[in-house]
């Protein structure tokens, strides 16, 4: 996490209705959400040879395959990456790839056996790390209300249940 900026200690305290508060508050919270991150890239790396798109890819396609168009909707990558993370995740031994035969371009996304035993070990160390290194610093008041407040900015568009059940 990068050095905290100095508040300053004149008399006037920015309030929560100013851009200053309001740009601090949204710094903050990517720094938390950066450092957490690094540990989960870190861990990953470490313990099963997983970059974090890589699991992110894993962890998005649903018990029954995804098709490559509709797994690049769920993660956060252009069309040409996800179809090139597809294909080292198919080298790997991790999914399969099936054309399809009415859509020329398109394939068939499916875990493997191996990528879902690889699947459940990783989820369980993204779960340590959160809980390590975010979840356990906060009370469970502070969850509630943190949980509260980010169902509040997600759009309707935005949400979506993953299937870790692998």
């Amino acid at each position: 996490m990068s050095q905290a900026v100095p508040r300053s200690t004149s008399q006037s305290t920015p309030t929560a209705t100013s851009r200053s508060f309001r740009v601090g508050v949204w710094r903050s919270f990517m720094e938390i959400h950066h450092a957490v991150l690094r540990e989960i890239e870190r861990e990953l790396a470490e313990r099963h040879r997983l970059s974090v798109s890589e699991f992110d890819a894993l962890v998005n396609i649903p018990l029954g395959g995804a098709r490559l168009k509709d797994l690049k909707e769920r993660i956060v990558l252009t069309q040409s990456a996800v179809s090139r993370l597809c294909d080292r995740l198919a080298q790997r031994g991790l999914v399969t790839r099936t054309p399809i035969e009415e859509d020329g371009r398109g394939a068939l996304i499916e875990l493997t056996e191996e990528g879902r035993g690889l699947l459940r070990a990783a989820v369980l160390t993204n779960a340590e790390v959160v809980e390590r290194s975010f979840a356990s610093r906060l009370s469970a008041d502070q969850l509630l209300s943190l949980r509260g407040i980010l169902d509040g900015l997600q759009t309707a568009e935005g949400a979506r249940e993953c299937d870790t059940a692998v």
